[in-house]
Protein backbone atom coordinates (compact mmCIF):
# COMPACT_ATOMS: atom_id res chain seq x y z
CA UNK A 1 0.00 0.00 0.00
CA UNK A 2 2.82 2.33 0.96
CA UNK A 3 4.78 1.84 -2.52
CA UNK A 4 1.75 2.13 -4.48
CA UNK A 5 0.83 5.22 -2.40
CA UNK A 6 5.14 6.93 -3.12
CA UNK A 7 3.81 5.49 -6.65
CA UNK A 8 0.88 7.80 -7.11
CA UNK A 9 2.73 10.69 -5.43
CA UNK A 10 5.49 10.46 -7.44
CA UNK A 11 2.99 10.60 -10.44
CA UNK A 12 1.47 13.52 -9.46
CA UNK A 13 4.29 15.39 -8.60
CA UNK A 14 6.46 14.54 -12.16
CA UNK A 15 2.61 15.47 -14.05
CA UNK A 16 3.17 19.00 -12.12
CA UNK A 17 6.42 19.71 -13.45
CA UNK A 18 5.27 18.96 -16.63
CA UNK A 19 2.56 20.80 -16.58
CA UNK A 20 4.22 23.47 -15.89
CA UNK A 21 6.30 24.31 -18.61
CA UNK A 22 9.61 21.52 -18.77
CA UNK A 23 9.30 20.35 -22.65
CA UNK A 24 12.12 17.86 -21.43
CA UNK A 25 11.63 14.87 -23.54
CA UNK A 26 12.07 12.23 -21.00
CA UNK A 27 9.35 13.34 -18.45
CA UNK A 28 6.70 13.81 -21.75
CA UNK A 29 7.00 10.82 -21.94
CA UNK A 30 6.96 9.23 -18.58
CA UNK A 31 3.43 11.17 -18.92
CA UNK A 32 2.20 10.21 -22.00
CA UNK A 33 3.18 6.89 -20.47
CA UNK A 34 1.23 7.51 -17.32
CA UNK A 35 -1.89 8.42 -19.53
CA UNK A 36 -1.82 6.02 -21.65
CA UNK A 37 -1.69 3.50 -18.23
CA UNK A 38 -5.14 5.33 -17.44
CA UNK A 39 -6.29 4.15 -20.63
CA UNK A 40 -5.45 0.66 -20.17
CA UNK A 41 -6.79 0.67 -16.48
CA UNK A 42 -10.21 2.21 -17.63
CA UNK A 43 -10.72 -0.66 -20.36
CA UNK A 44 -9.37 -3.77 -17.95
CA UNK A 45 -12.79 -2.33 -15.75
CA UNK A 46 -14.73 -1.71 -18.83
CA UNK A 47 -15.26 2.04 -17.78
CA UNK A 48 -16.36 3.47 -20.86
CA UNK A 49 -16.12 7.32 -19.15
CA UNK A 50 -13.35 6.60 -18.16
CA UNK A 51 -12.11 5.02 -21.09
CA UNK A 52 -13.24 8.73 -23.19
CA UNK A 53 -12.05 10.95 -20.26
CA UNK A 54 -8.12 9.27 -20.42
CA UNK A 55 -7.83 8.56 -23.91
CA UNK A 56 -8.72 12.42 -24.85
CA UNK A 57 -6.33 13.79 -22.28
CA UNK A 58 -3.79 11.42 -23.91
CA UNK A 59 -4.38 11.84 -27.54
CA UNK A 60 -4.21 16.20 -26.07
CA UNK A 61 -0.83 15.68 -25.11
CA UNK A 62 1.04 13.30 -27.49
CA UNK A 63 -0.47 15.31 -30.07
CA UNK A 64 0.58 18.63 -28.83
CA UNK A 65 4.16 17.02 -28.07
CA UNK A 66 4.87 14.70 -31.14
CA UNK A 67 2.84 16.08 -33.36
CA UNK A 68 4.91 19.60 -33.58
CA UNK A 69 7.77 18.69 -35.13
CA UNK A 70 9.83 21.84 -34.78
CA UNK A 71 8.87 21.67 -31.15
CA UNK A 72 9.80 17.70 -30.65
CA UNK A 73 13.07 18.11 -32.68
CA UNK A 74 14.42 20.44 -30.21
CA UNK A 75 13.91 17.55 -27.73
CA UNK A 76 15.72 15.31 -29.71
CA UNK A 77 19.68 14.74 -29.19
CA UNK A 78 21.28 16.54 -32.48
CA UNK A 79 22.51 13.50 -33.65
CA UNK A 80 18.63 12.14 -33.86
CA UNK A 81 17.18 15.15 -34.55
CA UNK A 82 17.09 13.83 -38.46
CA UNK A 83 14.42 11.08 -36.86
CA UNK A 84 11.76 13.85 -35.99
CA UNK A 85 9.47 12.30 -38.97
CA UNK A 86 8.74 9.17 -36.78
CA UNK A 87 7.22 11.01 -33.88
CA UNK A 88 4.57 13.01 -36.33
CA UNK A 89 3.38 9.83 -37.46
CA UNK A 90 2.98 8.15 -34.40
CA UNK A 91 0.73 11.08 -33.47
CA UNK A 92 -0.77 10.52 -36.76
CA UNK A 93 -1.67 6.80 -35.95
CA UNK A 94 -2.53 7.91 -32.63
CA UNK A 95 -4.85 10.35 -33.22
CA UNK A 96 -6.89 8.08 -35.92
CA UNK A 97 -7.29 5.16 -33.40
CA UNK A 98 -7.85 7.82 -30.89
CA UNK A 99 -10.88 8.86 -32.96
CA UNK A 100 -11.86 5.36 -33.30
CA UNK A 101 -12.23 4.69 -30.12
CA UNK A 102 -14.07 7.50 -29.08
CA UNK A 103 -16.25 6.68 -32.59
CA UNK A 104 -16.91 3.17 -30.54
CA UNK A 105 -17.85 4.53 -27.08
CA UNK A 106 -20.24 7.28 -28.94
CA UNK A 107 -21.80 4.40 -30.91
CA UNK A 108 -21.09 6.05 -34.02
CA UNK A 109 -22.15 3.57 -36.14
CA UNK A 110 -24.87 1.83 -34.42
CA UNK A 111 -22.72 -1.36 -34.05
CA UNK A 112 -22.84 -4.30 -31.20
CA UNK A 113 -21.24 -3.51 -27.83
CA UNK A 114 -18.93 -6.59 -28.54
CA UNK A 115 -18.32 -5.42 -31.99
CA UNK A 116 -17.44 -1.69 -30.49
CA UNK A 117 -15.11 -3.13 -27.54
CA UNK A 118 -13.26 -5.51 -29.94
CA UNK A 119 -12.65 -2.60 -32.20
CA UNK A 120 -11.60 0.03 -29.26
CA UNK A 121 -9.15 -2.95 -28.14
CA UNK A 122 -7.75 -3.13 -31.77
CA UNK A 123 -7.14 0.69 -31.77
CA UNK A 124 -5.47 0.75 -28.42
CA UNK A 125 -3.02 -1.67 -29.59
CA UNK A 126 -2.38 0.05 -32.88
CA UNK A 127 -1.71 3.38 -30.37
CA UNK A 128 1.05 1.14 -28.65
CA UNK A 129 2.29 -0.29 -31.33
CA UNK A 130 2.85 3.70 -32.67
CA UNK A 131 4.50 4.37 -29.57
CA UNK A 132 6.79 1.29 -29.63
CA UNK A 133 7.66 1.92 -33.63
CA UNK A 134 8.67 5.63 -32.86
CA UNK A 135 10.77 4.46 -29.60
CA UNK A 136 12.71 1.88 -31.91
CA UNK A 137 13.77 4.21 -34.87
CA UNK A 138 14.66 7.16 -32.75
CA UNK A 139 16.30 5.48 -29.60
CA UNK A 140 18.07 2.87 -31.70
CA UNK A 141 20.24 3.18 -34.50
CA UNK A 142 17.63 2.19 -37.46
Amino acid sequence: MTKKLLLTGLTALLLSITSLGAYDLKSNMLQLNSELSKVQKAFLISDQEGVKESITEFAKHAQDLLGNKEKFQTMLPKDKQHKVNSAVIAAQIIEHNVQIILDAINNKYQESGRIRREKSQVAYTYIEDACFRCHNVVRDNY
